[in-house]
């Protein structure tokens, strides 16, 4: 099959394709590199500084959040990473009269640079594949880690927040006491739920609660549990276990790290939370906007490599700043809608979606008056 003249697949595609994966394993080290690099330069001291007691943690363990603190770094600068590898792979492209060529032989500039476009798709892709994989299975680890390093305690403290069970119901926590990584038991301190029931209100109190095996279950023991219903009269009792409101330990972090760390949730966890609280903004912005932030690296592309490619000899730097000036606004428009979407400003749809239609709509322009 031939698209534009050329043939899909063919030698100048596979050429094209090559020169760009090329070019995005060198941006790879250059964007991910330097911002680990400033990364470790700021927050090194902190990690390896001695703790209240005098004692200093393994050097290991910072290495290890660092590996297991990639895949994270590299989902945040992906963006930017496929811009530069664009950029790159065009640069070489026209120095070397590359472009001339192929625009002698027939082929406009859009048709070559096809392969690059579908990189970035396939980027785009892989960036959803790899947040999810990321979040499941090595995030809990990194998050304890990172804990550990920071606050001197063996396992992560969740203080004064709420979470909703599996049927909606709220239920405030004093503090939580998180032991999955190592397999020790979780606590629990200070619980109370109020939820309606048939003829009146239900409100439970506890001053501790462990999960029950399996831990999947839902279920809790707990120690000065008392269940008050609320009606006509007022008849409390006490409760050893928790079995009318269903939640995790897993429940509780999740939530948790919803409220501190929300962009850090994956697309799988802000859809869990948001069938359970479906009213709040944070997660309505969240489910849309990891649908979104994968396309960046596409719309990036669109809007910086016309500069590049798309006019006449000269000025090329004032061009290549043109087009990364207007990058830097779509990030800037993207932070601006994101937060208002989260904090309840902006609709949900609006906010994770207005960035992309917007600078995607201008990048096509651009690249539909590219030379050819």
């Amino acid at each position: 099959m031939r698209i534009g003249g050329l043939q899909v697949g063919g030698r100048l595609d596979r050429y094209v394709a090559w020169l760009f994966v090329k070019s995005y394993l060198a941006a790879f080290f250059l964007v991910v590199g330097l911002y680990l690099i400033m990364d470790m330069a700021a927050k090194l001291d902190e990690y390896l500084g001695p703790g209240k007691d005098g004692s200093s943690p393994p050097g290991l363990d910072v290495v290890r959040l660092y590996a297991l603190q990639l895949p994270f770094l590299y989902l945040s600068m992906s963006p930017f990473v496929t811009l530069v590898a664009g950029l790159f792979t065009a640069a070489k492209m026209t120095r070397f009269n590359e472009v001339v060529a192929a625009l002698n032989s027939g082929a406009s500039v859009r048709r070559l640079f096809l392969p690059v476009f579908g990189g970035a798709a396939l980027l785009a892709a892989g960036m959803f594949g790899l947040r999810e994989w990321a979040t499941e299975e090595i995030g809990i680890c990194r998050d304890a880690l990172l804990d550990r390093l920071e606050k001197r305690r063996p396992a992560p403290i969740f203080a004064g927040f709420s979470i909703r069970d599996r049927q909606g119901r709220s239920i405030r926590i004093d503090e939580f006491r998180w032991g999955g990584e190592h397999g020790e038991e979780s606590v629990l301190e200070g619980l109370v739920a109020h939820f309606p029931i048939a003829g009146g209100t239900c409100r439970i109190l506890a001053e501790r609660a462990w999960p029950l095996p399996p831990a999947a279950d839902g279920r809790w023991r707990l120690e000065g549990g008392r269940r008050i219903v609320t009606g006509e009269a007022q008849v409390p009792s006490t409760l050893a276990t928790l079995e009318e409101l269903s939640f995790t330990p897993e429940d509780v972090r999740l939530h948790w790290k919803g409220r501190e760390n929300p962009l850090d949730l994956s697309f799988s966890e802000t859809r869990r939370l948001l069938e359970r609280d479906p009213g709040r903004p944070e997660y309505r912005t969240l489910f849309h906007y990891h649908l979104t932030f994968p396309l960046a690296g596409l719309v990036l592309l669109a809007v910086g490599l016309p500069f590049l490619l798309g006019q006449e000899r000269g000025r090329a730097v004032e061009r290549v700043a043109l087009g990364l000036f207007l990058c830097v606004a779509y990030f800037g428009m993207d932070c601006v809608t994101r937060t208002l979407g989260l904090q309840g400003h902006l609709g949900p749809i609006h906010a994770a979606w207005l960035p992309v239609t917007t600078f995607a709509s201008l990048g096509a322009v651009l690249t539909g008056g590219v030379r050819s």
